[in-house]
């Protein structure tokens, strides 16, 4: 379809969620939102019949927020942020399956670094601290494009497998440096992306 692509999915996710608890006739309450944003472009270049190279950069943002109240008075409340940035290198394979229908496994690895901040606020204290994480993976990723018309393709990736590295430290001193290493099969709907794809 093209000697050069373009490719981009953006994610908004938000949701508030109110609770309330009666116990021993004493009344809880809290309350909670929170909201997801990210926006992945990628370029890519067609070094042979139906493989494409490219690379796609990547920008994530999420914040949770919250209050506990007893009797209508404030006990607590809460605010955890990330912003990540990554970098993720693939390449693609196309097999048609139809006139404007291609479907391609995506070998990629990807590095993502993310930065945290959580306070924590109580009537007597501040809980503030920072977390810092590195995330590294490789593996395949399957998805389609279906062509709108020789230039314009809708996108979209479901799922993915393969093997991933965490590592997160933290300035508090009652959170210790975490590790992980994960080999799996994912295909729920968190890892299910729509996007918009330009072919010249």
């Amino acid at each position: 379809k093209g000697k050069w692509m373009t490719s981009g999915t953006i994610s908004v996710n938000f949701f508030d969620n109110k609770t309330t608890d009666i116990n021993n006739d004493e009344e809880a309450n809290g309350e909670s939102d929170y909201i997801n944003f990210n926006f992945t472009p990628k370029v890519g270049y067609s070094i042979a019949e139906n493989w494409v190279a490219g690379i796609g950069l990547g920008y994530t943002y999420s914040r949770n927020k919250g209050k506990s109240f007893e009797k209508d008075s404030l006990t607590s409340h809460y605010q955890y942020t990330t912003n990540g940035y990554s970098i993720n290198p693939f390449v693609r394979r196309y097999v048609s399956t139809g006139k404007n229908l291609l479907f391609f496994f995506q070998g990629e690895t990807k590095y993502q670094y993310s930065k945290s901040k959580d306070i924590n606020n109580y009537p007597s204290e501040n809980n503030d601290y920072h977390t810092s994480a590195n995330l590294f993976f490789i593996g395949i990723r399957p998805g389609l494009n279906f062509f709108l018309n020789n230039h314009w393709a809708l996108e979209t990736t479901i799922g993915r497998a393969g093997y991933e590295y965490t590592k997160s430290s933290s300035d508090s001193s009652n959170i210790h440096d975490q590790q992980s290493n994960n080999f799996f099969i994912d295909l729920d709907l968190s890892d299910v992306y729509f996007g918009i794809s330009y072919f010249f």
